[in-house]
């Protein structure tokens, strides 16, 4: 209900309530990029809902959801065993110690692979081996580095032209 009334992500991430904008044209432009790119070689789902199996009532919106090979699927919420990556664009407003907390939500949900998109400062890191508690294994790295996807797209997504806040009719 707020989501539709406002321009405002909701989330419920260990039981508090996130909201986050979604009206900011580079964070747009990054997610249609990223979108473009990987669909070529997945399937791709935007802004799904993704609840933790342990908590019925927390749940994550991601910018983007990669599918599981074999995985179709036309529900806007989608159960954590069929992501084999989740993709998160940082807003520009975002506060490092909220966005830490959501990527290890993601780890406790077992998704397989997240990757972080930070338009803030051009960089990216590729979280993978989820434990239960944290991803064990990450990969930072800048836009212009590309990007190792993992199975089902496992192709090197180029980083150079995504899109920074502040540029040109790139903010909101």
């Amino acid at each position: 209900m707020i989501a539709r009334a406002t321009d405002l992500r909701v989330e419920i991430l260990a039981g508090s309530l996130v909201l986050s904008r979604t009206d900011c044209r580079t964070r747009a432009a990054v997610a249609r990029d990223l979108a473009d790119r990987i669909a070529q070689h997945a399937t791709v789902v935007e802004a799904p809902s993704v609840r933790i199996p342990m908590d019925p009532d927390d749940f994550a919106v991601p910018d983007l959801a990669v599918l599981v090979d074999g995985v179709e699927t036309r529900e806007r919420t989608i159960r954590t065993q069929d992501i084999a990556l989740a993709v998160e664009i940082v807003p520009r407003q975002e506060k490092s110690r909220e966005f830490g907390r959501k990527s290890d939500w993601y780890a406790v949900a077992h998704v397989r692979a997240l990757l972080v998109v930070d338009p803030r400062h051009g960089t990216w890191a590729l979280h993978t081996a989820p434990d239960g508690a944290r991803y064990r294994r990450t990969r930072p790295g800048t836009y212009g580095e590309a990007v190792p996807l993992p199975e089902p797209s496992a192709l090197d997504l180029v980083t150079g032209a995504l899109a920074v806040y502040g540029e040109a009719g790139g903010s909101v």
